[in-house]
């Protein structure tokens, strides 16, 4: 569940599989687009990196050094050897497997270079970062001659030849290159979403056009499409046991949604849980249940609402250390909700959850999770909800609020101190943020228990 560290994940879907297809022939040029700031030279180096390129490459900057490279990307040393030469010494360039330093350089000077290791070596990955600097030193008609000469000579040494352009328009290149991808980056509501498009894969079926990704860690790592089957327990005795924790901060586990709200969570915190409807309940389902096993992880009492479900409770009770420490809440007293005594219903919810705690010590810290369902089948006016949310803030540690969506989920948002949604945006899975600031967190399913991880799009 926990992505801990500043580490690339090798599971994630770092690039399509469509990419990853194309990637597997002898020889392709590639064109790279998109917008300053969309993640090219990121999604270079990804590539790179993918094709376990430690030698035979040669990676041409025109924007920055290789020490800034290196600087920008630390994860890069893990992978190739830093250069150890002075940048601006005369002889940088010369030999393959290597970052250059191509910002002074003219366009007759950036061709020698790398024809030279078209002609001299053997199936190497040549990246140029970027053509924009190169392209518009030339006039049209050397433009296209050279972009023809460098296809010509790359197929002749089987060579990968991969350029990067924030040109809009449809360029000379992108019509005679084997693939183009364009990334782009959409702001709305405070938060920001990448998205990667493949336009042109020649001789590769193109699946799904459009994949969404994040640039945390440095490396670009896409998101895989909403699939409800990952998201079952199909065997509960497949969940891990729990393990110890040595951890006294109220936090809920999930490295990166605990660095954006604050570590700790707010104490006697509110926290808003909602879906999509066209979510399926087990999502949410299995992303409370790795909430649970974190809290008893770290010795918390639990409270359960069972209008959640069975498959919670039984999950959490099959695996769970602490079962002297979960307190279940039965269903309302039918009674009580259909009294016309107005003072009666109101205390009804009081009741709920003094009667499911009875057995809790003075000192004893308690989580609680909770339907709004719970809340609003006793028809409590707004004055009354203010009452309960205030209650359930100061009686528990935290307090986690599952909102129905059709039990007008916005009255409670007010009382949110955190408040998140999962949604699907083009067929993925996110979580959303919108309180205490905004945020979208990639879902996928880390492996075959299932647990959920997090990845925060940057």
């Amino acid at each position: 569940m926990v992505n801990k560290g500043n580490k690339v994940t090798p599971n994630l879907l770092d690039i399509p599989s469509e990419l990853e297809d194309f990637m597997k022939n002898d020889t392709y040029s590639l064109l790279v687009k998109g917008p300053s700031g969309s993640g090219k030279t990121t999604f270079s180096l990804t590539i790179l990196h993918s094709l376990k390129a430690k030698n035979n490459f040669f990676y041409i900057s025109t924007r920055t050094s290789p020490k800034q490279i290196f600087e920008q990307y630390p994860w890069l040393r893990k992978f190739v050897k830093e250069p150890s030469r002075d940048i601006d010494s005369p002889d940088v360039g010369q030999n393959l497997s290597a970052f250059e330093d191509a910002r002074l350089d003219e366009p007759e000077s950036l061709f020698e270079r790398v024809t030279n290791q078209l002609m001299d070596v053997k199936n190497p990955v040549i990246i140029i970062d970027s053509w924009d600097s190169v392209a518009s030193l030339m006039d049209r008609e050397a433009r296209l001659n050279n972009e023809r000469v460098l296809q010509t000579w790359r197929e002749r040494a089987k060579a990968k030849l991969i350029f990067t352009t924030e040109e809009s328009v449809e360029s000379s290149l992108e019509n005679i290159v084997d693939g183009v991808v364009e990334l782009n980056y959409e702001l709305k509501d405070g938060i920001r979403t990448r998205s990667l498009f493949l336009k042109k894969l020649r001789g590769i079926p193109i699946k799904r056009s459009v994949y969404f990704f994040t640039l945390k860690d440095r490396i670009t790592q896409c998101f895989h499409s909403y699939d409800v089957r990952d998201f079952r327990i199909v065997n509960k005795e497949n969940i891990s046991r729990e393990k110890e924790s040595h951890t006294q901060s109220l936090q809920s586990g999930y490295h990166d949604l605990d660095i954006f709200v604050g570590n700790p969570l707010p104490q006697n915190g509110l926290i808003t849980i909602e879906k999509d409807d066209s979510i399926s309940n087990d999502t949410l389902l299995l992303f409370l249940n790795d909430l649970l096993q974190n809290f008893s992880r770290m010795n918390y009492s639990l409270l359960l609402d069972s209008t959640l479900g069975p498959s919670l409770t039984d999950t959490y009770k099959s695996k769970s250390k602490n079962q002297k420490k979960l307190y279940l809440m039965a269903e309302p007293i039918l009674q009580e909700k259909l009294s016309k005594h107005e003072l009666r219903k109101k205390n009804t919810f009081y009741k709920y959850i003094d009667t499911a705690i009875s057995g809790h010590q003075t000192r004893e810290k308690i989580i609680s999770m909770m339907e709004s369902s719970t809340i609003t089948s006793l028809a409590p006016t707004t004055t009354d909800i203010v009452s309960y949310c205030r209650y359930i803030k100061k009686k528990f540690e935290l307090t986690f609020l599952i909102l129905n969506s059709s039990n007008n989920p916005e009255q409670f948002y007010s009382f949110s101190d955190i408040h998140l949604k999962f949604v699907l945006i083009c067929g993925t899975l996110f979580l959303k943020c919108s309180t205490p600031a905004s945020a979208l967190f990639g879902i996928k399913v880390a492996n075959s228990v299932p647990q959920i991880q997090l990845d925060h799009v940057l």
